[in-house]
Formats: structure tokens, C-alpha cells, sequence
């Protein structure tokens, strides 16, 4: 068997996932990222450091070319919603009159990322045929855990706005240490605050770059920050021919320099042996010998390809830093798109923004043009003859600045005739309606119409209002889908790196659907409570809706209508009603309510259910039970008083042998010493003998006080179970 290692498989290749994850690696972003690589280290399959950078520059400007119109399309978008809407040569053209920019744009923004935010995408972790449903929970609780400490929240939401404002935007899933003075690591999400900072792989079709082989994350360094970190890289080291090109590809200039992180999938094979009773190992050296000896030769081998996320972090003429390496099936940088529209081979990428903006435009023009009137209209109010206004010139000026209700004339002024008021100009009612129609075109465009924005328009009825607003969803739904399957895929890189990350024995948080956190002992083989998150295999599903708060208040506020219209349903159902009211003592109501509920309604599910028949029953013969008990602790009484009874009949009967008359018989001596004799060897009852233990000579004994006894009373017997005197002596 080793020989088919050495033919199929490179041992080096069979490093899983490689010597950086056995040392501990992570994603950049959270480790040093200024360590030095190694001299003589070249990339997987390459021939030198060389041949992997100029191949890695010709992907990176193949790529940002492929994809130039969309970026700068997108750009723009950015710009426009952010207030800058007038196109260049109209607003030089309009220097000095007014160019208003009435931004409505970030209001449709936000109706549909608040109507997303509104119902949460939740990730779902469900066992397949070899995987354990306790497992699953626990996967499933982690993910919420990794989610809450990440503030996941903000990160989809600004992934979801940018690819609503200009088509593209993007996040990561990542890992760090979970402390500074720790080996363990965490999983942890992480924004790209610019979405136009990921070049991806032009062959990529997928919404969420999940077929993607590369993506580059760029970063710009001041070129004096760039040589304190990495001062052996120094861009004032290189040639003049190397600068020159790499200036005009745009890694370097004057001030700045261009780093990215290069990510790409890679494979190596692997070999994969199944046994005879069934199970599959990935062979290696480490492990042949032991899987032999334990389950014999394999009845079936093949080699497999196995896939790893890899990344470099580099600048135009060197590698940085690198490699890290993830056991993963696609790229841990998430993408989330807006709409796509292929169009002969060309991919056009666009969001929300892009068709608002002709509208926009016209309504800011309009709405400058008719304020420009008013502000040139002017701003005479009276006309007339000189001799109208004689002497009354200033009153006449500052008519509009007092509020004198008297307006002298003089004497030579006929109203209507040499003396006229002039009434302020109106704007043309073309602007006006010009800007209401763009005002249309705006709600037309998006699908997002003034029911959807809170605004009263034609609908009365509750019923027409919500179908307006549900239209303003579907007319969005499109970018709702491409959110909630972005977060389904880092869900499932999450998922992958579950085992990777939480390897060794450890305790962990999760975090449930209620929001209540647990601790959770993982890979521990010697507790049979311990969940092992190296076995089995999960796939990943989305759930959308309410969050869980929401539902609950949502479900509170429903039973409280049904007890208004049922009343009866708080004696059968009272506890869960006043269980999920949101007030302090609500849990201790509702437990102490649910004694008063008839059992057969509050019994858990797989509970057997009494029949109340039975039941009654059952109460009966536990009654019956507690009867024989207190007739039995009577009869204890009674034994204990017989007990006390028949020691006093002895003790007397002794009393009077021993009486002064007697004391000289033999025979009378002789009948107490046999008395005396047989009483020793009687046991002492013990407290609380039944009355079938004691002798039955005892129980029916009838012992007679003897007064001054002669021979002849003393001589046959003492008593039942007591012989005569003559046959002691």
C-alpha cells in the first residue's frame, strides 16, 4: 500500500491542510501579516517567485478589464447616491445659479434594505444519511454564536446596501485568535467596506463568486507605511524598467502602493481507501499502518481531488506574506450582487441606483430652473406716475418691511389709473408638472410606490395598502434573493470551518434560536456527552422570516385576541398564554397556572396520557393505601400495650411467690426459679413486632393474681408454656 502512495500521491500534497494550518495559520486580517516568506519558497505550481507574479499581474488586469465598464458604472452609482447628481458639463454650464440637489435616492435605499433587515436570514445546519442531529444543533448553534460575536448584522447589511446601490458588494468569513494569550481560534465574519476593492475572476458567473478559481482584494499603502512593514521590498530598490511598468499597470505611483490579497483554489490529489464494512479514509503515511492492521487491505482505492482556498498576500514586485491556507471548497471571500443581465457575452452588473438617476436629474433640473425664475422675476410691487408717488418715494420701498397697515398716497395718485399694484410672478406650471412626473418616474422605476414609503396616496382600505406595499417587495425581490444566498454561503464555509478550527477538546459557547447561550463540551472521548465535530457531514439551507423576537411578540399579541374571543382557552391553555407575555414573573404565573390545568392537557409530548377514569382510580387505591397504613400503626399500639400488659401479669405473679408465707416451701423456691428460668429465655419484642410474631402462649395467657397460693396451687403448672416445679427438680 505504500507503493500507491508514492505512485498516485505526492506526500507533500497529502499535507492536510499543510504544514501553516498544522502550525496554527489564519486568515489576514488577523495574524502579522509582516512575516517574512521564506528565500528559497516558490508557490505551487510555478517555476520561480518570478513566474507566479507576472502570472498573477496578467489575471489581475485580464480581470479588472473584463469588468472596467461595470466598476465604473458602479462608481458612479456610489457618487450619485452619496449627492453628487449633476453632470459636469451642466453644472459648469449653470455656474452661479441655483443647482439643487434633491437627494431622494437614500430614502428608496433604505425602504428596501429596512424591509430586508426586517425579515432575518437565518442558517440552517441539517444532518445528512452519516450525520448525528445533536451534532447538527450544536454546528447550528455555533454558527448564531460566530454571528453574534461578529456583529454579522452589520456585516450583511452593508454588503446587501452596496449591492443595492451599485450591483456588487462583498464580506469575508475569517479567523482569528479567540485571545491574545490563546492557541484557540474563532471564526469570525469581516466587512469590505468597498466592494470595488474585490476583482474577481472574470469566468465567474455565480451571484455569490462561489465559482470563482481567484479573487484579488486590493489595499493602497502610503508608500512610506508600505516600506516600514516591509523595508527588504522597498519600492526604491527596483529598476527603472520595472517601475515604468509597473506605473503603468497602476500598482505603484509617486505617493502610494498598490497590496492585495491574492486568492486562488487549488487541488491536490489525495487517495481514498474503502474497507470492507463500508467506511471511506483518506490514506496518508501517518495513518496507512494503522488502518491496515485494524480494518485490512481496502476493497476499493481511487484517487480524488481535494480543494484548498490559498492566498498570498503581494504588491506588483514581491510577495508579502503567505501562504495561508483552508480546507475549503470555495473561496472564503463572499460576493453579493445586485441584478445581472447577460447581454451577447457581456455581462451588465447594476442595482438599484442606476435607472433613478435620469429621473433625479431632471426633477434637480426643474425644480433649479423655476427657482432661478423666481429669483430674476423682479421685485417691483407698484407701478405708477411720478406725480403718484411725490413725497412718498421711502414709504413706498420699504413698504414690505413694515407692518404699517396705512399706505400714504399723494394727493395726485388715482388707484387703478397712474398707480397700480403689480402682483408677484408665478413659475411656469411646466416646471412644476415636470417635476411631479419625474417624481412618477422614480416610483416606476424602482417598483417602490408611496404606500411602500409611508406616504398616504390612493389606498384607504388596510387591504390595498398592504398589497401596494407587497408589490414595492416583489419588485425587490430579486436583490433579496441574492442577499439571503450570499449569507447561505458563508454559512457553509462557516460549516466547513467548524472541524478545522474547533479540533481539539475544548468548551465553546452557543448560542440557541430563543438567544439563550449555552456551553457545550466538544471532542472529548471520554465523556459519551461530548459532541465530536470531526464526524459526519452537514449541509447548509436558509430560513427567512421574522426574527425570533418579532414572532414572539407577534405570538403574545395573538393569544391575548384569542382569550378576548375565546375565554375559555385560559383553562385550558392558560400557562403558555402568560408564559409568552413579556413581564416581569411571567415564567413563575405561568408554572404555578399550570397546576390548576387538568394533567392530561400540560403532559409533554411522549408522556402517556391517563385516562380520567383511571386516574380516579388510581387516587382511590392510594387512599385505600394510606387507611391500612393508620389501621396497622393502631394494631402496633395495641401490641406494644399487650406487651406491657403481660410483663406486669408476670412480674406480679413473682411479687406473690415471693410473699412471706411462701418463702419456706421448697416447691414455691423451686416454681419461681423455673418462672425466673423461662422468662430469660424469652426474647424481648422489639418496637413495632406485629401481633402474628409474638408466641402464641403470650397472646392468649390469662395469668391469675395469686393470694396467699398453698402448695397445691403451685404445684401442677405457673402457667401455659411454663412445666411443673417437680419436673424442673
Amino acid at each position: 500500500m505504500a507503493d500507491i502512495l508514492d505512485t498516485y500521491v505526492d506526500t507533500k500534497a497529502l499535507s492536510t491542510p499543510g504544514d501553516f494550518e498544522k502550525a496554527g495559520f489564519t486568515i489576514p486580517g488577523v495574524t502579522s501579516l509582516e512575516a517574512a516568506v521564506d528565500d528559497d519558497y516558490i508557490p505551487e505550481g510555478y517555476e520561480s517567485v518570478e513566474d507566479y507574479l507576472q502570472c498573477a499581474r496578467e489575471d489581475y488586469e485580464a480581470d479588472l478589464e473584463a469588468d472596467r465598464e461595470n466598476r465604473e458604472a458602479a462608481l458612479e452609482d456610489k457618487e450619485f447616491a452619496a449627492g453628487e447628481q449633476w453632470d459636469p458639463a451642466v453644472l459648469a454650464s449653470r455656474k452661479g445659479l441655483p443647482s439643487f440637489v434633491i437627494n431622494t435616492v437614500p430614502q428608496f435605499l433604505a425602504q428596501v434594505v429596512g424591509d430586508w433587515r426586517s425579515n432575518k436570514t437565518g442558517i440552517k445546519i441539517v444532518a445528512t444519511e452519516d450525520g448525528d442531529s445533536n451534532a447538527a444543533t450544536v454546528r447550528e448553534d455555533i454558527v448564531r454564536a460566530i454571528e453574534q460575536k461578529s456583529r454579522s448584522e452589520r456585516v450583511y447589511n452593508d454588503a446587501f446596501e452596496s449591492a443595492l446601490t451599485c450591483g456588487d458588494g462583498a464580506f469575508r468569513v475569517t479567523t482569528e485568535y479567540l485571545r491574545d494569550d490563546v492557541f484557540d481560534q474563532e471564526i469570525a465574519l469581516k466587512p469590505i467596506t468597498d466592494a470595488l476593492s474585490c476583482v474577481w475572476d472574470r469566468l465567474s458567473v455565480d451571484p455569490t463568486g462561489r465559482d470563482a478559481r481567484r479573487v484579488f482584494v486590493d489595499d493602497v499603502l502610503p508608500r512610506k507605511e508600505f516600506d516600514k512593514k516591509w523595508p527588504e521590498h522597498s519600492a526604491s530598490a527596483l529598476g527603472v524598467t520595472t517601475m515604468s511598468a509597473l506605473r503603468s499597470a497602476g500598482w505603484i505611483d509617486d505617493t502610494t502602493i498598490k497590496v492585495t490579497e491574492h486568492w486562488r483554489m487549488i487541488e491536490r490529489p489525495r487517495l481514498l481507501a474503502m474497507f470492507e464494512d463500508g467506511s471511506v479514509f483518506t490514506l496518508d503515511r501517518e495513518n496507512i499502518e494503522d488502518l491496515l492492521s485494524t480494518k485490512g487491505n481496502p476493497v476499493r482505492t481511487r484517487v480524488a481531488p481535494c480543494s484548498y482556498a490559498q492566498m498570498h498576500l503581494i504588491s506588483g514586485h514581491a510577495i508579502l506574506a503567505g501562504p495561508f491556507e483552508l480546507k475549503l471548497t470555495r473561496l472564503p471571500i463572499i460576493r453579493m450582487t445586485g441584478r445581472v443581465q447577460d447581454i451577447a457575452g457581456r455581462r451588465v452588473r447594476y442595482g438599484l441606483t442606476r435607472f433613478m438617476k435620469d429621473s433625479v436629474r431632471l426633477r434637480n433640473f426643474w425644480r433649479s430652473v423655476a427657482a432661478e425664475q423666481l429669483g430674476l422675476a423682479p421685485k417691483a410691487q407698484w407701478i405708477g406716475t411720478e406725480s403718484a408717488f411725490e413725497g412718498y418715494e421711502d414709504q413706498f420701498r420699504a413698504a414690505h418691511t413694515t407692518r404699517d397697515p396705512i399706505l400714504k398716497v399723494s394727493d395726485e395718485a388715482v388707484i387703478g389709473q397712474n398707480l397700480q399694484r403689480v402682483e408677484p410672478p408665478t413659475p411656469q406650471m411646466a416646471l412644476h408638472q415636470e417635476a411631479v412626473v419625474n417624481s412618477q418616474d422614480l416610483k416606476d422605476v424602482t417598483g417602490i410606490h408611496d404606500a411602500s414609503l409611508g406616504v398616504k396616496s390612493n389606498e384607504v382600505s388596510g387591504k390595498a395598502i398592504t398589497a401596494r406595499q407587497n408589490q414595492g417587495g416583489l419588485a425587490s425581490l430579486t436583490y433579496y434573493d441574492n442577499g439571503n444566498a450570499a449569507i447561505q454561503e458563508a454559512g457553509d464555509v462557516i460549516n466547513q470551518l467548524i472541524p478545522q478550527i474547533y479540533d481539539g477538546m475544548r468548551i465553546t459557547r452557543g448560542v440557541g434560536e430563543d438567544g439563550t447561550a449555552r456551553f457545550v463540551k466538544l471532542n472529548d472521548p471520554y465523556d459519551p456527552d461530548s459532541i465530536d465535530l470531526s464526524v459526519g457531514t452537514f449541509d447548509v439551507v436558509s430560513s427567512t422570516g421574522a426574527s425570533y423576537t418579532t414572532r414572539r411578540v407577534e405570538a403574545a399579541d395573538a393569544m391575548l385576541q384569542a382569550v378576548q374571543v375565546w375565554p375559555q382557552l385560559m383553562e385550558i391553555a392558560g400557562d403558555l398564554v402568560v408564559k409568552a407575555q413579556d413581564w416581569p414573573g411571567a415564567e413563575k404565573f405561568a408554572e404555578r397556572l399550570k397546576k390548576a390545568i387538568p394533567a392530561q392537557l400540560t403532559a409533554e409530548e411522549g408522556e402517556e396520557q391517563v385516562d380520567p377514569q383511571v386516574q380516579q382510580l388510581m387516587q382511590a387505591l392510594e387512599l385505600a393505601g394510606q387507611e391500612i397504613e393508620k389501621l396497622k400503626e393502631e394494631r402496633l399500639l395495641d401490641v406494644e400495650k399487650l406487651k406491657i400488659d403481660w410483663y406486669k401479669a408476670v412480674t406480679d405473679r413473682l411479687e406473690a411467690l415471693s410473699d412471706d408465707a411462701v418463702d419456706a416451701a421448697p416447691a414455691n423456691m423451686g416454681a419461681m426459679a423455673e418462672m425466673l428460668s423461662e422468662l430469660l429465655k424469652q426474647p424481648i419484642p422489639a418496637a413495632g413486632v406485629a401481633p402474628a410474631e409474638l408466641p402464641a402462649e403470650l397472646l392468649s395467657a390469662e395469668l391469675p393474681v395469686m393470694e396467699n397460693p398453698g402448695p397445691e396451687a403451685l404445684s401442677p403448672a405457673v402457667g401455659p408454656g411454663f412445666p411443673s416445679a417437680a419436673g424442673a427438680f
